[in-house]
């Protein structure tokens, strides 16, 4: 158990922070096999 556990906020992701995954809400798995694990390339998807 963590100190973290007791946050709801906390997000252990690798990509928390970035608009792709709290805005559009994507997970760690996505941005790294779509994006290449760049996640400011969400930018250049049409």
């Amino acid at each position: 158990m963590s100190f973290y556990d007791d946050c709801p906020d906390y997000d252990e992701s690798a990509y928390a922070g970035t608009y792709v995954h709290d805005v559009e809400g994507w997970d760690d798995d996505l941005i790294g096999s779509v994006l290449d694990g760049n996640p400011d390339a969400y930018w250049n998807i049409d």
